[in-house]
């Protein structure tokens, strides 16, 4: 299964930062906005790589009348030869004006927590579930063509990792119609060539995937993955059970690997320096949180909070989950936990069957209260197990978002 993103552009005239492929642009930001210059820039700020010159005049904040209250005190006199005598006095303060000061707390109101339905000492809250798997290689600019792979004719990209990390998954531009199950493996390199067998693979189910060409990319899990040695060349080789499977391609820009052949169901190879195909590869994440508890039963799931209501929420399923069971999304209402009302997209990450980045759309509910969980009175929204059979994979995250309109 797969994520879709499709190809996006920037524009000077919006702040639309839209999901998709960014084709980039051979000058850099600076061409697609000319005003991304140091004038424009705040001083000592640096955004995109160009250093701020520009000093900014902050205007004061609105005054505050403060008058203090008349209080009586004790009035000391102290003379020459240091005798002291007190006498009350009412004591009126002279009314000031000050300037109106507003500390803001930076905080991370968001939560995240594991739920293991009973007793609630078993709830773990992951604050640190913050991070995206790590991109080290990315090819994703330029297409202008495409690759047929078939059952005989293998396509590969290799690649060159610049750390050494595991990788968890790749990134393909795939199209392509009757096309059966398509699997992507991680093969070393003799002479800039795949060699040897698979070092880690993952499948996508070819019916899930466009049958013309339209932008979208997919997500593919290698599962436990292989570690990778920076400096090494490594391809990332796919093929197809059955059907043409179209994967696109760009004229050479990739300095750290390039395209190569097979005819005959990768028994021999050829490269071609002149092309690339579209790919990213990403690795291992240290903050990686289970979807599910294992093992998982009816009433267990995740629970995703915020001080404010939200409309949807972003996860990254690093590892997709393999079983028998159902999620569906609950809000709480003051007095039970009750279906939210998804958007008609529905559940993008299938119950987190699906590996790579999802966005879970919803109505926010008219009714939505806060309630308290591990001390956190927020509004939560949870990823409930409401049907199970059986899970032989575990759901693992990478990160999780939140974002309101």
């Amino acid at each position: 299964m797969g994520l879709l993103i499709p190809i996006r552009s920037l524009s000077p005239d919006s702040s639309n930062y839209p999901a998709g492929i960014h084709k980039g642009h051979p000058a850099g930001l600076p061409a697609v906005d000319p005003d991304l210059l140091p004038d424009n820039i705040k001083w000592n700020t640096t955004i995109f790589g160009v250093l701020g010159s520009m000093v900014i005049w902050q205007a004061q904040a609105k005054p505050i009348l403060s008058i203090a209250v008349p209080t009586i005190q004790v009035q000391a006199a102290v003379n020459a030869s240091e005798g002291k005598a007190a006498t009350p006095g009412l004591s009126c303060p002279v009314p000031g004006i000050s300037q109106a000061a507003t500390l803001a707390t930076v905080s991370n109101p968001e939560r995240t927590v594991l739920h293991d339905d009973a007793p609630p000492t078993d709830t773990e809250v992951t604050t640190h579930a913050n991070s995206d798997p790590v991109i080290d290689q990315s090819w994703l600019q330029n297409d202008d063509n495409q690759e047929a792979v078939t059952s005989t004719t293998w396509k590969a990209m290799t690649f060159t990792p610049a750390t050494n990390h595991t990788i968890r998954g790749v990134r393909l531009a795939l199209y392509g119609s009757s096309v059966g199950s398509i699997t992507v493996s991680i093969r070393a390199t003799s002479g800039g060539l795949p060699t040897g067998g698979d070092l880690c693979s993952g499948t996508l189910d070819g019916s899930q995937i466009s049958g013309t060409f339209d932008g979208k990319v997919y997500d593919i899990s290698l599962g436990a993955g292989t570690a990778l040695t920076a400096g090494t060349v490594y391809a990332i080789v796919v093929r197809a059970a059955s059907g043409t499977l179209n994967w696109r391609s760009s004229a050479a820009g990739y300095d750290r690997g390039n395209k190569c052949s097979s005819t005959n169901s990768g028994a021999s190879w050829t490269a071609d320096a002149n092309r690339e195909l579209l790919f990213q590869e990403f690795g291992d994440n240290s903050l990686d949180v289970p979807a599910t508890p294992s093992p998982t039963a009816v009433g267990d799931g995740l629970y995703i909070g915020n001080s404010t209501p939200f409309d949807y929420v972003d996860v990254w399923v690093n590892q997709a989950g393999i079983g028998t069971y159902t999620i569906t999304w609950k809000y709480y209402n003051g007095v039970s936990w009750l279906p939210l009302t998804l958007s008609s997209d529905g559940d993008r990450s299938n119950s987190w069957k699906r590996p790579g980045r999802h966005t879970i759309f919803f109505y926010r509910p008219v009714d939505w209260a806060t309630t308290s969980i591990l001390t956190y009175a927020l509004y939560w929204v949870k990823a409930e197990v409401t049907a199970y059979t059986s899970q032989a994979t575990q759901p693992i995250l990478g990160r999780v978002w939140i974002g309101a309109y």
